[in-house]
């Protein structure tokens, strides 16, 4: 008889300790404050003051269970003179005191024959789950170009550790991508850079890396590995297949949430079907699919999960369903489309409740568990209750009976909220 997700769910939830499922919450808001809420009375318990820009930028904002705070700049090869002139802080908040320190960009420029050759390094900080250190992952190209166009290039993906100041740095990994040629003159069109997801809590004993290609046309997804490890003891195995768009993961990378965008490009947002996918035991099941949910191949809008979360014991998955067009504007003919006025009815009933959370069971039948228009995820609190954002005011829901316990915590958004 065989298992189904939701059965092999179950016993791993059994098996959580009780701290695992115990879940802190921080929003962050202006005029630069990150503010730690009880989850049982939403009363405010501490307030952290961050650099007042983190609230514009919540993407580069990171807090993992224990209450440090990471808010950091993103930055990707190739870099201009600008990027490396210009100050790149990260701040740092270690659960007693804030610090700062240089994120470590880097381009230098030689001569090599008739060409120049450019050495750039782009470092990004993650937490870690446990407190003890912060990780680093790094592509580092050397790249060959003639009058300012790209010839080739040579990059080589790195992983490390340090000390929570930075310092102390310890080796994990280095991955070095085949040597390319940049066919089109710009070596960020057809030569692939590692991407990497983590957990949001921080980096445990995982991450996934990506080599990803931003092409003109819609970006390529080379390959993929999964990266494990303890202490520095580190070590990378290519998956089948690319995976494209993370959205979660299980600890172990033995449960993958993906998501496949659309590949839409030159001002068109709905040229392919987009889908999200659990990939499981080498199965995957297709949670989300755009063509078959919304009929809309023939118009220009485009739906979408911009996040998705498994549940603690991997038996269910919450995503926030979105789209690129409103109700209440023109809506154009896909680049392909012909004009189909039950299908452009059907796309404005469907956009007048979103964004908003589906849950699903991950059981063979993939059953909806709940729907909730006009709302966004925040994360799972525990196998059966979900944070969400409804009027930009936190809403702690439960999935099996409907029952909503509301806050009075005002948010801008869902990624303005942190539930670790």
């Amino acid at each position: 008889m065989r298992r189904s997700f939701l059965t092999i769910g179950v016993l791993l939830w059994l098996a959580l300790p009780l701290a695992a499922q115990e879940k802190r919450l921080w929003v962050l808001r202006a005029p630069g404050e990150m503010v730690e809420y009880d989850m049982s009375t939403f009363a405010a318990k501490q307030t952290i003051k961050l650099p007042s820009d983190a609230v514009e930028s919540p993407q580069s904002v990171a807090v993992n269970h224990l209450g440090q705070v990471l808010f950091s700049p993103s930055v990707a090869l190739p870099l201009e003179e600008d990027d490396v002139e210009s100050p790149h802080k990260v701040w740092f908040w270690n659960g007693h005191a804030a610090t700062t320190f240089d994120l470590g960009l880097k381009r230098e420029v030689t001569t090599a024959g008739s060409n120049q050759a450019v050495v750039e390094f782009a470092p990004a900080v993650y937490l870690s789950a446990d407190g003890s250190h912060l990780f680093w992952f790094a592509n580092q190209a050397r790249r060959l170009e003639r009058e300012d166009v790209d010839l080739s290039t040579i990059t080589t993906w790195e992983a490390w550790r340090t000390d929570l100041n930075g310092g102390a740095r310890e080796e994990l990994a280095a991955l070095k991508f085949p040597d390319c040629r940049c066919s089109t003159g710009a070596c960020e069109e057809s030569c692939p850079y590692g991407e990497v997801w983590a957990p949001e809590d921080g980096v445990g004993k995982l991450i996934l890396l990506t080599q990803f290609v931003a092409a003109k046309t819609g970006a390529v997804y080379k390959e993929s590995s999964r990266c494990q490890g303890e202490g520095t003891n580190w070590s990378c195995t290519a998956l089948p297949d690319p995976l494209r768009r993370v959205l979660d993961a299980a600890s172990d990378g033995s449960v993958v949430v993906e998501a496949i965008p659309d590949t839409g490009c030159c001002g068109w947002s709905n040229q392919s079907n987009d889908q999200t996918l659990v990939l499981a035991n080498g199965k995957s099941q297709t949670v989300f699919d755009e063509f078959a949910t919304y009929k809309n191949s023939d118009y220009d809008a485009s739906f979408y999960t911009s996040n998705a979360r498994l549940s603690p014991a991997l038996a269910s998955v919450a995503m926030t369903i979105t789209a690129t067009a409103a109700a209440s504007r023109p809506i154009q003919l896909a680049e392909q489309g012909q004009a189909n006025p039950e299908e452009s009815k059907g796309i404005r009933k469907a956009l007048e409740d979103l964004p908003a959370v589906e849950v699903k069971s991950l059981d063979d039948l993939l059953k909806r568990v709940a729907f909730v228009p006009h709302a966004t995820l925040v994360g799972w609190i525990s196998e059966k209750e979900i944070l969400i954002v409804e009027d930009h005011l936190l809403v702690v829901l439960n999935v099996a009976t409907g029952a909503r316990r509301r806050s009075s915590v005002h948010v801008e958004d869902a990624a303005h909220a942190f539930l670790r």
